[in-house]
């Protein structure tokens, strides 16, 4: 090959990695809009609802409507406030609700489904979407519904004959399922054009409550594929119109971490969330950046933060997969470990959860016995990054370089979506084969 057009070459990817090596987030825009007042406060409407039909209750106690009503409103501060409890009480009001109705109805069954996906309670909820069906009532709804439990529970081809199912399949609906199943295959660029459609979608139709979660949960996938400054453009139109949609805060402080490197402005982002915001998962992105900074005492400090916020039985199994993280690469205690892990088996019997098991004996020195789980259970059946890099981690150690290497160097491709103290770590293990 001619040693001009080596250069060349080199010269192009040279420049190519320092133009994405530049910072992404515009800081000085970013902490203008932190701190931007608001003229719409989504919680405090969502309170106003709640004090009218609490009113309406009080006057009624037996008012099926008002319970109903009040449930769901709870559910959607959850969104805002960050209280479990919040949750907890929507499904108290829904089996109260269940009772007083005269004529059986699906809704309140979906709606419990509902709350339980979101506290990770998968086999209930696929438990009360039967009850649902068998009503055979809003067929469409539950439907939807039931797909994304199955998808959540590993029943990948029962997920995929739902789909397949649907009448129309030039819809929102239709295309935000699409794609989940297109990224579990694996099938990135798939999934993301079903996104793009879904999106294209709800701007056509003007549905504008929907559009900071499709667009928040494109920017994501735009992250996880390496386009970044895509990534940030979206996530920046969302709190610009919705200041307190907060997941697309989390996307941004990522940004400035993990791509950008300015731990200050993602600290401040962070700080600023746990303030707004008060869930447990803001402690653990500043444990990783603080990781990253080699400060040890903060990392330690937010780790038992979150520890001790996430043992809260209000939580149940909502956080056991960063519970595992912990407790087998943090605090070496693998007996939880692998508890957490038979847990989540359990739970939803997915590769992701067989994953988890097969690392907790890779921790515990059986490594034989992960690679056979890998083998049958994980390779080819996930492609989350992390995944990658504990099968890389359990071929190497089994005596398999060339296969570690390969799987190593694809997990390093999701340099950003692991952040740089795991992508650190790869570089070191791939040094070694």
């Amino acid at each position: 090959m001619n040693k001009s057009f080596i250069i060349l070459c080199c010269a192009v990817l040279l420049a190519a990695c320092s133009k994405n090596s530049k910072p992404v987030v515009q800081e000085e825009k970013i902490i203008a809009l932190l701190e931007q007042k608001s003229t719409v406060n989504a919680e405090a409407t969502i309170e106003a609802d709640m004090r009218f039909w609490n009113d309406r209750l009080a006057t009624t106690v037996d008012d099926m409507s008002s319970q109903i009503k009040l449930a769901s409103l709870y559910n959607q501060r959850f969104q805002y406030s960050g209280r479990i409890s919040d949750i907890h009480k929507s499904d108290s009001l829904y089996h109260v609700a269940n009772q007083l109705q005269k004529s059986f109805s699906s809704g309140i069954y979906r709606s419990l489904a509902a709350n339980c996906v979101t506290q990770h309670r998968f086999i209930q909820a696929d438990r009360y979407l039967d009850t649902a069906a068998s009503m055979g009532d809003d067929m469409y709804l539950t439907r939807l519904q039931q797909f994304d439990v199955k998808l959540e529970l590993g029943n990948y081809k029962q997920a995929e004959v739902i789909l397949n199912a649907f009448r129309h399949k030039n819809n929102f609906d239709y295309y935000t399922r699409a794609s989940k199943l297109e990224d579990h295959k694996g099938s990135s660029e798939a999934s993301i054009s079903f996104m793009e459609k879904a999106h294209a979608d709800i701007k056509e139709s003007k549905k504008d409550q929907l559009l900071p979660w499709v667009k928040t949960n494109l920017a994501d996938m735009y992250g996880h594929n390496n386009r970044i400054s895509e990534s940030y453009q979206l996530y920046t139109e969302v709190v610009k119109d919705h200041p307190d949609y907060y997941h697309a805060w989390k996307g941004i402080a990522w940004i400035a971490y993990s791509h950008d490197k300015n731990t200050t402005l993602a600290k401040k982002i962070l700080l600023w969330l746990q303030e707004q915001h008060p869930v447990p998962d803001y402690d653990l992105m500043l444990s990783e950046i603080a990781a990253f900074e080699q400060n040890n005492q903060a990392k330690n400090q937010y780790l038992a933060s979150f520890v001790d916020k996430v043992s809260n039985p209000a939580y149940g199994d909502m956080y056991n997969k960063y519970l595992f993280t912990i407790m087998s690469d943090e605090l070496n205690n693998q007996s939880t470990a692998m508890a957490i892990a038979q847990k989540e088996i359990n739970n939803r019997p997915t590769p992701q959860s067989y994953e988890l098991f097969a690392w907790s004996l890779y921790k515990n020195g059986q490594v034989q016995e992960a690679v056979k789980i890998a083998e049958s259970r994980i390779i080819n059946k996930t492609f989350e990054p992390d995944a990658l890099y504990h099968i890389g981690l359990l071929l190497k150690k089994s005596g398999k370089p060339k296969l570690a290497k390969q799987y190593l160097a694809e997990a390093l491709e999701s340099s950003f979506e692991l952040g740089p103290v795991t992508a650190n770590e790869i570089k070191e293990q791939l040094k070694t084969l």
